[in-house]
């Protein structure tokens, strides 16, 4: 597929000597009473793993394209289109949240990668991160996955839109040709079914979350608001500047979930509960729980959308 890689001898021992860099741009500065949030909503010891020895021989030796994320979503398209030709890995492990810090075996991965797929929505993760990505590794050719999606302003989860899925994927594709052109035909051909399998699910959850007697949600974690666009939804989220809601802001969104019947709080696993809880207490509703960043990407959207058609209804 590709010829025999070489890289710098200094990759070996790079990651190692820029692990302080990337340590230092996280959100971990708890010195500042005025940085204390939790915008980060995620387990900081959340396990990566790691390439095993036959993954980063058939790398090294040109017969696998190793593809970099930042969200474990993105790995599913990448994998999807990428087929026998690819292994992709997720800067962000599973359980992680924004303000997660790769270990020195990620960013060692990361340096033999050709490949990274950038959410390109002002992800805190990339915005304290992408720098040192670079350096690490200067012949990684970075494409932005957002690149055609109209963005919303302070929210990043792009993924979470089955619409904006679609140009992630072709934007993956295009991502693959450009490190590999020689396989542009299988690529095109994966991308397509991959988007058709997009494309189906949105008529799925269409259909699905059209005759709903509320069009409002009540979420912790505004993770949903691409997901709200394209189904003409309005989320509502209960996280405030990135903290848990005061009390007296409890008192305020248990008003506002009566007003528009609101009787679930819709949480992630990877945040707190217990003000989405004495919300739902005090409207005699309940909590449930969506993830944002499984991987089965579209069963879980399946779910998310009959979770939200039966909580909703």
């Amino acid at each position: 597929m590709t010829s025999k890689k070489s890289y710098p001898l200094f990759s070996a021992v790079i990651a190692i000597l820029l692990i302080a860099s990337v340590s230092l741009s996280g959100c971990l500065n708890t010195d500042d009473p005025a940085d204390e949030h939790d915008h980060g909503h995620g387990d900081q010891n959340a396990a990566y793993d790691p390439l095993d020895n036959a993954s980063v021989h058939q790398i090294v030796n040109g017969s696998k394209i190793l593809v970099a994320a930042s969200v474990v979503p993105q790995t599913e398209f990448i994998e999807k289109i990428g087929g026998d030709n690819v292994i992709a890995i997720s800067m962000i492990p599973s359980g992680a949240g924004h303000t997660y810090d790769p270990s020195p075996r990620q960013l060692e991965d990361l340096s033999k990668a050709d490949l990274y797929m950038q959410l390109g929505s002002g992800e805190p993760f990339e915005t304290d991160n992408m720098p040192t990505f670079k350096e690490l590794n200067p012949n990684m050719t970075v494409i932005n996955s957002s690149k055609g999606i109209a963005l919303i302003q302070g929210d990043s989860h792009i993924w979470t839109s089955p619409k904006a899925a679609m140009t992630m994927a072709e934007n993956t594709y295009k991502g693959l040709v450009s490190v590999d052109a020689s396989n542009e035909s299988y690529y095109r051909a994966n991308a397509d079914a991959c988007i058709q399998e997009l494309e189906a699910l949105d008529a799925e959850l269409t259909t699905d979350l059209s005759g709903l007697k509320s069009r409002h949600f009540m979420v912790y974690h505004p993770a949903w608001g691409y997901f709200a666009r394209d189904y003409n939804l309005t989320q509502i989220a209960i996280e405030v500047d990135g903290k848990e809601p005061a009390p007296q802001d409890v008192v305020n969104f248990i008003g506002i979930a009566k007003d528009n019947n609101v009787s679930v709080i819709f949480v992630q696993e990877q945040v707190s509960v217990s003000g989405a809880s004495a919300i739902a207490e005090g409207v005699g509703g309940s909590v449930y729980v969506l993830d944002p960043l499984a991987k089965n990407y579209i069963e879980n959207m399946r779910e998310v959308g009959h979770a939200l058609a039966d909580k909703m209804s």
